[in-house]
């Protein structure tokens, strides 16, 4: 009781709340017992406030973001830069820096390792032959590998069945790290064939987001999974300390069985992601297998992880050598981005893809909450003749970020890309395709908390396979979908107007 006490303490909206609280009540109590030094108080939480504005415009982050916090600091003095100090600094912890940096240079030694076929010179580094792959290759040191055949899966109801028959035949090791986990049916198959083949001795081991899961996975849970021989940590554990880094979450997803096999994409453990539970109408997730040399891709990203949350050194070459080849056309580069890194990589990949497309851009997100330059790659895409498609929910999970959504979509839409809103339900798929040449698949959703604040994952593809099964669902999930008109988005009383230019302003905060 106690430690859920301290993780709800810990939520942002909490901390925003007492804040808040105590914003007000240092007012009354100035009012009533000092209103002759209220001036003087309020003055002085000004002055400080100023500086807290200074030090934000001073660090080398997003302007919107700075904007949205100076404005509400300098809006709420007496507290305003203490929510900012809880949950607002883009900030990672030296020591945490450190064992990340550590561990990333190390990963990236045991990645050219790997992929030692592809280092013969420069243009080998990138087979593809895109800017995309040069841009992440250079900027963040991901490989391109080759010979990995790729399957997609258009819903959560698809991917769970396959996950659970790839983990009931693992052999050496098994390695899942998702943002929720919650019991319920497909948990249970789950939680079954881990444990089954942890008792068989296999290395099974299970990384959770001490918040993402805060209100899902159980003590019971836990210990059920401790007692089967499964090794379980959660992810940047909350606790009561000044520094909570609460926005710092892994919204990653990766399943690795045997190095033979890996799993991204947007699908949490949770019955609604499969259609077994319904929350907001037809829940719609995309996922997608991996089986081949890029496999070793996402399990280098997962024993980096462990280890940042375990303390547990754990060698990378133990698990080099199990990878195997598979006959396949493209290439598939892994990625994964995080505040421990200073290059936004997947927001840079998404602004390289859709600013060199030649014919169409067609993208998924359950959340549109543009930072200036995503925007901008959009409009000026639209605007130059590519045809620029976006799905988001008709239903959303959340009421006042879906407003948020909303009041960036006139200006797309006048642009000329074509918003269509997912009628039966709620869409949590994160994708983009181009041009039939290129895509994306993983986590990261187009809001200011995916590229600057959490840990993301996922697969940039380069003349794959599974690319034309990727258009042909959206084009089929487009089919159900209702298209957003520019009169329609336009349409809105004066307060609501009002209401979306606050919620525009406290965009990054969301």
């Amino acid at each position: 009781m106690f430690r859920k006490l301290i993780k709800l303490l810990s939520q942002k909206a909490a901390i925003t709340v007492i804040s808040f609280l105590l914003q007000i009540a240092v007012i009354v109590f100035s009012v009533l017992y000092a209103a002759s030094y209220f001036v003087w108080i309020w003055i002085v939480f000004e002055f400080f406030s100023f500086l807290i504005c200074l030090y934000i415009v001073s660090r080398d982050i997003n302007p919107s973001y700075k904007l949205s916090w100076c404005m509400l600091i300098l809006l709420a003095p007496a507290f305003g830069g203490l929510v900012y100090l809880f949950i607002g600094r883009q900030h990672t912890p030296r020591r945490v820096r450190k064992r990340l940096s550590r561990a990333s240079d190390m990963s990236q030694v045991i990645l050219n390792m790997r992929n030692a076929e592809y280092l013969a010179d420069n243009r080998a580094l990138n087979p593809t032959g895109t800017t995309c792959a040069d841009l992440v290759l250079n900027a963040a040191a991901y490989p391109v590998y080759g010979n990995t055949a790729t399957e997609y899966f258009s819903l959560g109801d698809d991917f769970f069945p396959a996950l659970v028959r790839d983990i009931k035949a693992a052999e050496k090791f098994v390695f899942m790290e998702y943002f929720i986990i919650e019991p319920g049916e497909v948990w249970s198959e789950i939680e079954a064939a881990l444990i089954e083949r942890a008792q068989a001795g296999v290395d099974v081991r299970v990384l959770y987001d001490d918040v993402g899961s805060m209100f899902t996975i159980t003590g019971k849970v836990l210990r059920r999974l401790k007692r089967g021989g499964v090794k379980v940590r959660p992810f940047n554990k909350i606790t009561l300390s000044f520094d909570m880094r609460l926005n710092n979450r892994s919204h990653r997803k990766i399943s690795v069985i045997d190095g033979k096999i890996a799993y991204t994409g947007g699908n949490n453990i949770a019955d609604e992601y499969a259609n077994k539970k319904k929350r907001f109408g037809h829940w719609k997730d995309t996922h997608m297998r991996f089986c081949g040399e890029a496999v070793f891709g996402f399990t280098t990203m997962f024993i980096t992880f462990w280890g940042l949350s375990s303390g547990e050194k754990i060698s990378y070459r133990d698990y080099m050598s199990i990878g195997a080849s598979a006959e396949a056309h493209g290439y598939v580069q892994p990625v994964s981005s995080g505040p421990g890194r200073e290059d936004n990589i997947i927001e840079s990949a998404f602004i390289n893809m859709i600013s060199t497309a030649k014919r169409y851009v067609y993208i998924t997100t359950p959340y549109v909450i543009l930072d200036n330059e995503i925007q901008t790659a959009l409009v000026n895409a639209a605007l130059a003749g590519v045809d620029v498609r976006l799905i988001i929910p008709q239903i959303p999970d959340k009421k006042i970020v879906y407003k948020t959504t909303k009041s960036f979509i006139p200006v797309l839409v006048k642009a000329g890309v074509k918003v269509y809103a997912y009628t039966p339900g709620f869409i949590h798929a994160k994708m983009m395709i181009v041009d039939d040449e290129r895509a994306f698949i993983g986590t990261c959703n187009m809001d200011y908390r995916s590229f600057y604040l959490h840990y993301e994952c996922g697969a940039l593809l380069y003349n794959t396979d599974t690319i034309p099964d990727m258009k042909a669902d959206f084009v089929a999930t487009q089919d159900v979908s209702r298209e957003i008109t520019h009169a329609e988005a336009e349409k809105v009383t004066l307060l609501t107007r009002f209401v979306r230019s606050i919620l525009r302003l406290l965009a990054p905060m969301m």
